[in-house]
């Protein structure tokens, strides 16, 4: 697909779409800066890059396991009750056929089921004698996305409610685990707190407000002009206040920001443009910012983590050695004391997949410990990175004057 250029020839940012234009026209001039900084730091994931991205990794998080763990049960997660109990009362593990981003997570379940087989996946087990009859090791709840972590905890705890199913896992029968495309830094670091999970796999970390190209000032001017202008102060920066921003082709998450999603607001120029509408998206937007990613702003990232003087040597580091500026970039991270894969992607922009990599490369170099702190060699190596190349110049200075010896050799 090809995607109408912005400015200077580059790719369209949201606010420069039409929707865009005239949902900036609520705003006061004073706050329209801050209002364009936001939209334009929204990612977008099209319906393809999520499907694709959502099948390899959940098939990853299946594969690379002991065949002790085999096989698992898949299930999309989906809004329950708090109090509900699965297995009890009516409540079954199926999709509601009114679910709308579950369904979809459902299909690319029921795809995964076909393509692994029954060695690591065990397809249909909606009961708890399915479950015991094909010796499940692994309840394996799957979602797009967890903002604040609500949705995936009350969903895991209606399996725990279960008498048999809190019997299996203590007796270490069976484990419970949460494959998600995206989070927050706060719901990942809820999740893997709470004792619901023995294991949270995520491919993409960040994409808030903490992990934003914006410095301290710009932050606050986008938190007040959300406060601002949404109908209320409740759930002005999202759900819980989790500062989401995230926007997928089949839904948008109530993570984001209330003044992108309503529809009514606090225009002081009449009635209010919405940018999107609730949980839809106009699809002639979706087409114009599909997996659409705003800028990564590199010399910002190092300065952010204290690291001014590698900030600025970085271009001219990157350009005399590619091949080591994205451990640089995590060994400058990992020094500022973010030393999570989680951490690591949401700072440099990449997934979680890449960020393990990079960090099992820097260990084989031995940069790194297995607890991701810098070595010896890791400190020596950013040393280095900070300081500016060299640039030797010949003491031989050149001259159009002609040139006539001040003395000549006799001859003999």
């Amino acid at each position: 697909m090809t995607h109408p250029p912005g400015a200077a020839g580059q790719r369209l940012r949201p606010s420069q779409t039409p929707q865009g234009v005239a949902w900036l026209s609520n705003f006061r001039p004073g706050d329209a800066r801050a209002a364009q900084q936001l939209i334009d730091s929204l990612h977008f994931f099209s319906s393809t890059s999520f499907r694709q991205g959502m099948l390899r990794h959940l098939h990853s998080v299946l594969t690379h396991t002991t065949p002790a763990d085999r096989p698992a049960a898949l299930y999309s997660v989906h809004s329950s009750d708090a109090s509900g109990t699965m297995f009890t009362g009516g409540l079954e593990p199926l999709v509601p056929s009114t679910g709308g981003s579950e369904l979809i997570v459902q299909n690319i379940v029921r795809a995964t089921e076909r393509a692994c087989g029954n060695t690591a996946v065990s397809s249909g087990t909606s009961s708890l004698a399915l479950l015991k009859n094909r010796r499940v090791r692994r309840l394996v709840f799957v979602s797009d996305y967890a903002g604040s972590g609500d949705e995936a905890l009350k969903y895991a705890r209606t399996w725990l409610r279960n008498p048999t199913i809190r019997s299996w896992r203590s007796l270490k029968f069976v484990e419970i685990h949460l494959v998600l495309y995206a989070a927050s830094p706060t719901a990942l670091k809820r999740l893997n707190a709470s004792p619901c999970y023995d294991g949270v796999h995520v491919l993409h970390c960040g994409m808030d407000f903490p992990s934003a190209d914006w410095e301290q000032s710009e932050r606050d001017a986008i938190r007040s002009v959300c406060s601002t202008y949404a109908p209320s102060g409740e759930g002005a920066c999202g759900w819980r206040g989790s500062e989401g921003l995230v926007v997928f082709d089949h839904t948008i998450p109530n993570n984001l920001p209330m003044i992108v999603r309503q529809t009514k607001g606090r225009s002081p120029y009449g009635k209010w443009v919405p940018f999107f509408r609730h949980r839809t998206a106009p699809q002639e937007l979706m087409q114009l910012l599909a997996d659409y990613q705003p800028a990564f702003d590199r010399q910002r990232r190092l300065r952010a983590v204290g690291q001014p003087r590698l900030a600025a040597a970085s271009q001219l580091q990157t350009m005399s050695r590619p091949e080591m500026a994205q451990i640089i970039d995590v060994l400058a991270h990992a020094a500022g004391r973010r030393r999570s894969s989680a951490q690591l992607a949401a700072a440099l922009g990449i997934s979680v997949p890449a960020a393990q990599e990079i960090t099992l490369r820097a260990e084989d170099l031995g940069l790194l410990d297995e607890q991701t702190r810098l070595t010896d060699a890791g400190w020596l190596e950013l040393r280095k990175a900070k300081a500016r190349p060299r640039r030797v110049a010949s003491g031989l200075q050149g001259s159009t004057e002609p040139y006539y010896p001040q003395q000549l050799k006799g001859s003999r």
